[in-house]
């Protein structure tokens, strides 16, 4: 771990640009601000002029904050010369345009949008280093930026030149405004989300209308009043003037320029059409309008006037100096005025204190001034404590306002606190006392720490709390007791130690406060207690004055130079060096381990008296690293995990071991304390072993016989004095006769303790006595010493430490007996007393007989009952009238019956506890007492709920409904339920008539009521809570309401749900938001946990054949541990949580109306928002509405003469014409984009040779089956063999078997590539595939040939398109025919000589052959579609690929170049019979090739020249439309053509022979069998096909094609 000089350089060694880079170099010198407030519009306006001078005197424009503001730009000025500016509102970034249909899917898109706004991106430059580096300030936003060298707005005037100069740093006035520029900027306020405030504005609410700032942690909030530099550390003198109504009246009073014009009649009656008038809300008597409007603002009153144009508002002017933005304050309303420092300071103090003694005003709404004196009046007595102790009031006066909806209870700013109602109490209320002055008495100490003297950066903003609350902690123990003091302190050490897991340090949590209030209490928490163990190491040392001292000297050099920030900034280093300075202790260790780390050390020790060296060996083991890091989460601490997870907040680091002074007292057997000063050093890594001395010379004797014994020998009178007070005034020395052990049950030690208690050489022993460490302390020291500290021991820690032994330990009589003789003891803490009643209700066992439930009714007797003896001799007890005189009895008067309502006997309350909590309900007498009773009614409700619970519930249904009224226990238990159930309605509908003090009945009603439904006392009724949600309730109640309905599970229900989302995003109240988001979360929570089960349905139970149900023990198992990993994981939390979620349009729906809402500001949006993430993924897609075009349209009426009547004139007159102008929406294109195809190409008349054919030949072997090319494709599918007569023998023997093929739509011409487009008609040769393809290429994806006009040729064969498909790891299995073409063998070497060939004709599409023109291809192509006839045949038909090239020479099968020849054949019937033979049927070797090869012979056509764009030659997509518009197939019904027969010579020797698959390169290729089905009746009359033979000498042809003759 890095010391605190490695720490303090690395700090120091930031590099200087990145600090100037953060800055502005300018600072602001002053700023003064004119404001006027409209409550009508709730809205602000006026002129923010700042005075500023620069560092750098190039710098041509300053930057500004401002936001949710219109500011007028033109206006702004530079030392009175108008200038040009920019301006952007960062506000505007909550909102998204409107053509966006955004979901809760898309939270991600707004919370990025929203980036720029996080609190986080603020540089922080540390307030020391600017004043050393003249760095300037620091804008939030930057959003106004203003030119510092405008043009001139006349044409002849010349730039103005900037005059700067520079300030001398020994000047007497550095704030000169001479010295400065001078920038005046006009705003008015738009859409107010945060920084102000409007109360009783809005129809419909009853309180008293006024206006306050609202303020928080993080920027921007300043900015969103006014234009300023919004940065902590720019610090400067203020002046703000505010223009406000002068009554109550008149702020509601409609302006005369907006009231409606007087009628004939002089009435203002709206008339039918015109818009209706503004109410003239609030509704108001005479007297309320009177009221005097008052405002409270930051500083001193300079002045106040009425406003010369208009004597219905007045303008009231402060100042103040050195204050920050994020502190001025102010708030305007009918406000009353109470003058605290008169009333509640006498002229003896007044007279003492001279000039140190603080004026203190109050302010707060009409009607409750007397609250404010009973609740304000220890304000007074704190400052005349703090002034003396700590230093002078930095302020000529200090003001209190209390305001209403308030997040926080206080808020401080210069010079006054803003405090919320909550606080205000009456005189007959006590129990909130304490906590409140705390509160109130914090705020006062705020103004020295936090407002005057400022954390230097936000890792410092640790020690300016905590010594908030260490001087708070200082006055309320003056007030209440030192013992108030320690028991306050060591309770919050407890709960320290418990919450401090997997936190981060102090120095760490100041960077993250922004993130939620959950922060800012746990520092609260942490920092004071580090400064009280500083302060009690510190006062160890001789000649030291703690840490008080060290906090006057800051505070009186702040006071004596209040302008200069490095005296009224405080950094932690400066601190702890003043620390050192003042007591020669070195806090080193202290700040390693409590301020750079976390947690809290835990120790373990064990003692024991060494007999042979007289000492007492102490061993202590620190066991803080070795507990397991997961930690389970609940329900309200869901939030602030998740928080700290997406905010990247990670856990520092714990130490391994603490260090530090540790103090043991021991009380040795003569009863005398030592103290021992023991140090605990970095060597005891593995653990700390003590050995201190034993003072004691003989062993230990019993005190009674040490007293008998020095009396009887006369010895020293003083010595036997002391022995006897330490003996007779021991602390729990009652309840001591034989009388009271016999009638309360109290039990003493055995007889075998008491001889192990004689034997012991000490009393007991106290560790970290002088309360120096904040730790949890595990002892092996036995009952009996706990006991001697807890009566012996002065200290009420000590009292605590043996409480908490015993709340640890098991049950017993000994202890039952202690707890009860503390709570009758009144000499003790009632805090200890307390911790006693409490811990008493576990005694109440049935191996004890129920012992503590008769001793905690005992007590309550003893104390607060009469003892009345009735006529036939029997005894009652009833309870006396209450007398809250003595507060601390009345503590404990509160919590006996709570306890008693906790004890169990056979799973319920015992019948006479439960009755003895109604008696007292029912006799309770209020009527003598000064006090209120309504807390002291609302605790007796709540014990009278939990002795309804009992500790498990068994079956289903409710426990009233189960209760068997013929069992006479359930019979009375009924009972008791129903008229608990009474009383608890009674004390309801009594709040209605008499208000309680905030409604506190009606809460506790609910709470009962929340508590017994959800543990299944009484059906659970959702209506009784949703009458209290309506707007008229106090809010308290509203959100109790709320609260009651999300612990049944009611967010599960629709109409809550939306209602709770509503009332969240929309209600007037910040207050009331900020709690029902709190709630809204823990009710998520209760889902990721899993607790939440109502939305989704219960499982099935399984049942077997025989009816014996099967438990699912391992699911549930499963299911429990996942519940757990639920509870201790986040992230699991927050997976669970998604998948419960998953589909939930209804909450999707609901929870982005809220996110829309224009009435939340910026921290509710981004809470919110966050809270989407964590319940829902994030949807990519985005919904964007665009909207049509508007255009106008233009008509006329025929033109009329205005003078045209009865009377004919002779003189026409004027002539009229009317123009109607109509707003149309354009749904279509205005000019829409037709592409015209190229002209179809010219059919050329060709005469056509006699009997002369084209002819291409290759060697290549064919390929039948899938397969892929490196190149481009042809039009043609994969070629189909039939050779072979078991092939293609069978399939052309049998052309009239087969059906029509019908023919599909055409489908789209495609343009093909350049290298796929024919130069001439050919017969093109299939080319050998190679081993390695296996996929087919996709038909749709190649080039397409454009087919030929139809002449006399050798059959072509025509490919269908494939869709594409995926390569089969395996060949796959034989496809069936999609080709209608017939193939026969063709040879590898032809005899006959070449001829010259014909020039080729032009090719035609199938549309041209129906007369139909060709369109050029506008979409890629796609795949053809499956023919209809082919979906059910089951049938693997051959395809047949092609394969083309632009080089116009193909790759043979050996890669070598295939040779394309091209002859003029004509001597067909030359053919010899043993040719013709061999063609038909073939040799071995011919059945080989007939596999791997293929003829396609096509028509010979005219070469068409071709372009050279690629794009512009026409081609035809392949599909089995062109084949059957060819005639290519015994099935084409539809073409124009004559029907082809098959050749004779393509007769199979063996139809019934077996098929192998033919086989190219040792890959296996499929070349099925198709038996053709037998024609279809309209193919009878098709005329008779010409038959064309080809005669070839090659031995090695194998196939030809066949073409249809015309």
């Amino acid at each position: 771990m890095p010391s605190i000089a490695d720490r303090e350089a690395a700090v120091d060694s930031v590099a200087l640009p990145e600090y100037q880079t953060a800055c502005e170099p300018f600072v602001v010198l002053k700023q003064h601000v004119d404001l006027e407030v409209n409550f009508r519009d709730k809205s602000i306006s006026g002129v923010s002029t700042i005075h500023f001078f620069l560092n750098n005197p190039d710098l041509d424009e300053v930057s500004f904050d401002a936001r949710q503001c219109d500011i007028d730009i033109d206006d702004i000025t530079v030392d009175g010369f108008r200038t040009t500016a920019s301006f952007h509102d960062p506000y505007d970034l909550m909102e998204y345009p409107p053509q966006w249909q955004l979901g809760a899917g898309q939270h991600h898109v707004i919370r990025k949008r929203m980036q720029p706004l996080a609190p986080e991106r603020r540089p922080d430059v540390p307030i020391k280093e600017r004043e050393k580096q003249l760095l300037g300030c620091v804008p939030a936003d930057r959003s106004l930026r203003v030119s510092l060298r405008p043009e001139g707005k006349l044409e002849d005037e010349s730039r103005r030149p900037l005059k700067i100069k520079t300030v001398r740093m020994d000047k007497d006035d550095p704030n000169d405004e001479k010295s400065g520029i001078k920038i005046s900027i006009p705003f008015r306020s738009k859409n107010i989300r945060d920084g102000l405030h409007f109360v009783g504005v809005e129809e419909g609410d009853s309180r008293y209308p006024h206006v306050y700032t609202r303020h928080s942690i993080e920027p921007g909030t300043p900015s969103c009043i006014f234009p300023c530099v919004d940065d902590p550390g720019s610090r400067h003198p203020w002046k703000v003037s505010i223009k406000c109504p002068r009554t109550l009246g008149d702020a509601f009073e409609r302006p005369a320029t907006t009231q409606p014009p007087l009628s004939v009649n002089g009435s203002r009656k709206r008339k039918f059409g015109d818009e209706p008038s503004l109410p003239a809300f609030p509704l108001m008597d005479q007297e309320d309008k009177m009221m005097e409007m008052t405002v409270v603002c930051s500083g001193n009153l300079t002045g106040e006037q009425i406003d010369p144009k208009d004597d219905k508002k007045k303008t009231m002017t402060f100042e103040c100096q050195n204050s920050g933005a994020q502190h001025i304050a102010f708030a305007i309303g009918p406000f009353e005025h109470i003058d605290l420092w008169s009333e509640f300071r006498t002229e003896e103090a007044d007279e003492k204190l001279g000039a140190n003694a603080a004026k203190i005003h109050a302010y707060c709404l009409p009607g409750r001034a007397e609250e404010v004196r009973h609740s304000c009046a220890p304000i007074v007595s704190a400052a005349d404590y703090f002034a003396p102790e700590f230093g002078r009031y930095p302020f000529e006066s200090y003001k209190v306002c209390f305001v209403e909806d308030m997040i926080p209870d206080t808020v401080a700013a210069t010079s006054m606190s803003l405090c919320s109602t909550r606080l205000l109490y009456p005189e007959d209320i006590i129990d909130p006392d304490i906590e409140v002055t705390r509160k109130l008495v914090h705020a006062l100490a705020s103004q020295y720490l936090g407002v005057h003297i400022v954390p230097n950066q936000r890792s410092d903003s640790w020690l300016v709390i905590g010594m908030q609350w260490f001087m708070t902690d200082l006055y309320m123990r003056s007030l209440c007791g030192n013992n108030w003091y320690k028991f306050h302190l060591k309770t919050m050490a407890d709960k320290l130690i418990e919450s401090d897991v997997n936190r981060p340090s102090l120095h760490d949590l100041g960077e993250h406060l922004h993130i939620g209030d959950f922060e800012l209490e746990f520092m609260a928490l942490k920092a004071p207690l580090v400064l009280f163990i500083l302060d009690q190491r510190m006062s160890k040392i001789p000649g030291s004055t703690g840490v008080v001292r060290v906090i006057s000297n800051i505070v009186s050099a702040a006071n004596i130079s209040n302008l200069d920030p490095t005296v009224t900034s405080l950094a932690a280093a400066e601190f702890r060096r003043s620390c050192e300075k003042k007591s020669q202790y070195r806090p080193d260790e202290l700040w390693d381990q409590w301020v750079y780390s976390a947690g809290c050390p835990k120790l373990l020790i064990k003692q024991k008296f060494n007999k042979k060296n007289l000492n007492v060996d102490i061993g202590i083991i620190q066991t803080q690293g070795t507990e397991p890091k997961s930690k389970s989460i609940n329900k309200s601490e869901f939030w602030r995990e998740y928080q700290e997870e997406i905010h990247n907040v990670y856990a520092a680091e714990v130490p391994k071991l603490f260090t530090g002074p540790f103090t043991v007292r021991i009380h040795e057997a003569d009863g005398t304390p030592y103290e021992h000063y023991q140090l605990i050093t970095e060597k005891d890594k593995t653990g700390t072993t003590l050995a201190i001395a034993y003072n004691t010379k003989y062993k230990r004797l019993k005190r009674t016989k040490k007293a008998v014994a020095a009396a009887a020998n006369n010895t020293d009178k003083h010595d036997v004095q002391e022995d006897d007070v330490v003996y007779f005034n021991m602390l729990g020395d009652v309840l001591t006769t034989a009388k009271d052990v016999e009638n309360w049950g109290l039990q003493e030690w055995s007889e075998q303790v008491q001889i192990q208690m004689d034997q012991e050489s000490y009393e007991w022993i106290r560790f970290d006595c002088n309360f120096e460490w904040v730790c949890e302390t595990i002892t092996d020291m036995p009952g009996y010493m706990y006991l001697a500290q807890l009566q012996q021991d002065r200290d009420v820690v000590a009292h605590q430490d043996a409480m908490l032994f015993f709340k640890r330990g098991k049950r017993h009589g000994v202890a039952a007996t202690i707890e009860t003789r503390t709570v009758m003891d009144k000499r003790y803490f009632h805090g200890i007393r307390i911790m006693a009643v409490e811990d008493l209700a576990k005694q109440a066992d049935p191996d004890l007989n129920y012992i503590g439930l008769a001793q905690l009714i005992l007590s309550f007797r003893h104390f607060f009952c009469y003892r009345m003896l009735g006529k036939a001799g029997n005894v009652t007890y009833p309870p006396r009238p209450n007398d809250f005189q003595d507060k601390a009895q009345y503590a404990v008067q509160s919590a006996i019956p709570g306890a008693i309502a906790r004890t169990r006997e056979r799973g319920r309350c015992s019948k006479n506890g439960r009755n003895f909590l109604l008696d007292l309900l029912l006799f309770n007498d209020n009527s003598e007492n000064e006090y209120s009773d309504q807390f002291y009614i609302a605790k007796l409700l709540e014990a009278l709920t939990t002795s309804l619970i009992p500790e498990k519930q068994e079956g289903e249904g409710t426990l009233l409904s189960n209760l068997k009224m013929d069992v006479d226990e359930d019979r009375e238990f009924k009972n008791f339920i129903e008229k608990t159930l009474e009383e608890i309605e009674k004390y309801r509908r009594m709040d209605e008539w008499t208000s309680s003090y905030q409604n506190i009945w009606t809460l506790t009603a609910m709470d009962c009521k929340t508590r017994l439904m959800k543990e299944r006392v009484i059906p659970i009724k959702p209506t009784e809570f949703m009458a209290y949600l309506q707007d008229g309730n106090l809010d308290l109640v509203r959100i109790k309401a709320f609260e009651c309905l999300v612990e049944l599970g009611m967010l599960s229900r629709t109409p809550v749900l939306k209602f709770l989302l509503s009332c969240m995003s929309t209600d007037k109240s910040p207050f009331v938001r900020d709690r029902l988001f709190k709630i809204f979360c823990k009710g998520i929570a209760a889902i990721a946990f899993g607790e939440n089960k109502a939305s989704q349905p219960e499982p099935e139970v399984e049942v077997d054949d025989s009816g014996l149900i099967i438990e699912q023990g391992e699911l549930e198992i499963q299911q429990r541990k996942l519940d757990a990993v639920r509870k201790e994981d986040i992230n699991q939390s927050l997976h669970a949580l998604k998948e419960e979620l998953k589909g939930n349009t209804e909450l999707q729906m609901a929870i982005w109306q809220a996110v829309e809402s224009p009435i939340i500001g910026l921290r509710e949006k981004r809470q919110i928002l966050e809270l989407c993430s964590a319940m829902f993924e994030p949807d990519d897609t985005l919904l964007v509405t665009v909207k049509y075009p508007r255009y106008w349209t233009c008509t006329r009426d025929a033109p009329v003469n205005a003078g045209t009547s009865i009377v004919p004139s002779s003189k026409p007159g004027p002539k009229r014409l009317m123009v109607h102008f109509a707003q149309h929406y354009r749904t279509k294109p205005k000019f829409e984009k037709v592409l015209t195809p190229p002209p179809p190409l010219p059919v050329l008349e060709v005469v056509k040779p006699q009997e002369t054919k084209k002819i291409k030949l290759s060697s290549r072997p064919s390929f039948s089956g899938p397969a892929s090319f490196n190149g481009p494709s042809s039009s043609y599918g994969n070629s189909s063999s039939f050779g072979n007569p078991s092939l293609g023998g069978s399939y052309l023997s049998r052309p009239s078997s087969r059906q029509p093929t019908p023919a599909p739509a055409p489908t789209p011409i495609q343009v093909p590539s350049q290298a796929s487009v024919p130069t001439q008609a050919k017969i093109q040769v299939q080319a050998q595939v190679p081993a390695q393809a296996q996929a087919p290429v996709p038909v749709a994806a190649t080039a397409i040939v454009a087919p030929l006009v139809r002449k006399d040729s050798i059959s072509v064969t025509m490919p269908r398109p494939a869709a594409p498909t995926p390569a089969p790891a395996t060949p796959a299995a034989p496809a069936a025919p999609t080709s209608d073409s017939i193939a026969v063998q063709s040879v590898a070497r032809l005899s006959t000589p070449l001829i010259g060939t014909p020039p080729p004709l032009a090719r035609a599409s199938s549309q041209q052959l129906n007369g139909s023109s060709v369109k050029p291809a506008e979409k890629r192509p796609k795949p053809a579609k499956k023919r209809k006839s082919d979906e059910n045949d089951n049938l693997d038909r051959p395809k047949k690929i092609s394969k083309s090239h632009s080089g116009g020479v193909r790759p043979g099968a050996n890669g070598r170049p295939s040779k394309v020849v091209t002859v003029p054949f004509r001597s067909w019937h030359k053919l010899s019979e043993n040719i013709r033979r061999r063609l038909g049927s073939g040799s071995g070797h011919s059945r080989t090739s007939a596999s791997s090869s293929t003829i396609v012979a096509t028509p010979t056509a005219k070469r068409i020249v071709a372009t050279s764009d690629p794009s512009s030659s026409p081609a035809v997509a392949a599909s089995p439309a062109s084949n059957s518009q060819y005639g290519l197939g015994a099935g084409a019904p539809s073409s124009g053509f004559k029907q082809r027969k098959p050749l004779p010579s393509s007769a199979p020797r063996d139809p019934l022979a077996p098929v192998p698959p033919p086989t190219t390169n040792g890959v296996s290729v499929s070349a099925p069998i198709a038996t053709a089905p037998s024609p279809a009746p309209s193919m009878a009359k098709d005329p008779p096909r010409k038959v064309i033979k080809l005669k070839l000498k090659s031995s090695s042809m194998s196939s030809f094609s066949q073409g249809s003759p015309r």
